[in-house]
């Protein structure tokens, strides 16, 4: 491998993880439709599940229903979520990258002013379209979003 091989490696790394940032600030943010529309393949996939089951997982295919389920489950069961990603694994295949990251949250359950505080892990599969990587697959294995008491 040649330095620009080397180094286009380097770039793209920066710019998944810095996609990863930024899909964390817009859900929390709660703007939606920019995240799915402006970083989302079109044909993209999110698979959601709590590892200890309990709930059935969240499975969207598509901008319509991807979008459907930040607008109707992220959006309405946390609010005032702040969440961060980190211990980044990434591998660049030419237009095509996958990897994995643990993500750890704060917000508020709901409607009511009840602190959770919630980890996982992220697996994701990117695709660069017009020049600018996207999720074509998010998957979330969510280890646990508990009650923090007393609260902050």
């Amino acid at each position: 491998m040649n330095i620009e091989e080397r180094i286009r490696i380097l770039e793209d790394r920066e710019m998944l993880k810095e996609l990863r940032a930024t899909y964390c600030f817009l859900v929390d943010d709660e703007k939606f439709t920019e995240l799915v529309n402006d970083h989302f393949t079109r044909d993209a996939r999110c698979d959601f599940r709590f590892r200890s089951g309990g709930l059935d997982p969240f499975i969207s295919n598509g901008h319509d229903e991807v979008l459907n389920f930040f607008q109707n489950f992220v959006g309405v069961i946390l609010n005032d979520m702040s969440h961060t990603t980190h211990n980044h694994r990434i591998v660049v295949d030419g237009d095509h990258a996958s990897g994995d990251c643990y993500f750890e949250l704060t917000a508020r359950e709901g409607n009511s002013p009840a602190p959770v505080v919630g980890a996982g892990r992220y697996f994701d599969k990117f695709e660069r379209v017009d020049g600018a990587w996207r999720f074509s697959e998010r998957k979330a294995d969510i280890l646990y979003i508990a009650p923090l008491s007393p609260g902050w």
